[in-house]
């Protein structure tokens, strides 16, 4: 990989970036085109939600924020060690909802649902791999979902939250046969995705 470096102005010399780093699964496009249904019929009753590009739909394995660009590498390796180690398996889109469950929306997502607990696996010896290398592992229990909307401050009084409650995704089916780690850059239209390895499973 090549190193990523950046002049710091009035210093004359080079100093190394840290890359904000997450692994994910990347979609159908049977089950982007299920989700962008469902977002097309959302963006008519749900005013006041930023509606991500479908571009950037993904599933997040792991988040793991900043990371020194000596160590991306090292990350790439743990998470090849896990495909390796796993075998393609299943997925399907599975209903929709907000985060958080109670009061202001602040997340509209699509549900994925775990096809005979493979995933969860995948996860878990992701977290596995990743805590060796030094990062934190994640507290809160693993809820598959795909971001396809954010809102800033959500002034609907309920209406957001029930247009989604009252709506329905189609279930696809999908199989995963790679983890894609993916760098993520915030600009002020949102943040940009771009993919820093990929690791086929069972290879």
């Amino acid at each position: 990989m090549i190193g990523v470096t950046r002049l710091v102005h009035g210093a004359g010399r080079l100093e190394k970036m840290a890359l904000r780093i997450f692994v994910a699964i990347e979609l159908s496009d049977g089950v982007r085109a299920a989700i962008a249904t469902l977002v097309d019929r959302l963006k008519k009753r749900c005013a006041g939600v930023r509606w991500i590009s479908a571009t950037q739909w993904h599933l997040t394995v792991k988040f793991l924020g900043e990371v020194p660009d000596g160590d991306v590498d090292a990350v790439c390796a743990a998470v090849a060690s896990v495909a390796r180690a796993s075998d393609p398996f299943g997925l399907q889109t599975h209903d929709c909802g907000c985060f958080p469950p109670r009061g202001g929306v602040r997340i509209v997502w699509a549900g994925v649902e775990d096809v005979g607990g493979r995933l969860l696996r995948c996860v878990e010896a992701v977290e596995n791999e990743i805590d060796q290398l030094g990062f934190a592992r994640e507290q809160r229990p693993f809820a598959a979902h795909v971001t396809v909307g954010r809102v800033k401050e959500d002034s609907s009084r309920g209406r957001i939250r029930e247009a989604v409650k009252n709506d329905k995704l189609q279930t696809i089916e999908q199989e995963v046969t790679e983890l894609v780690v993916m760098s993520s850059v915030l600009r002020p239209t949102g943040s940009e995705y771009s993919v820093v390895s990929r690791a086929k499973l069972g290879e």
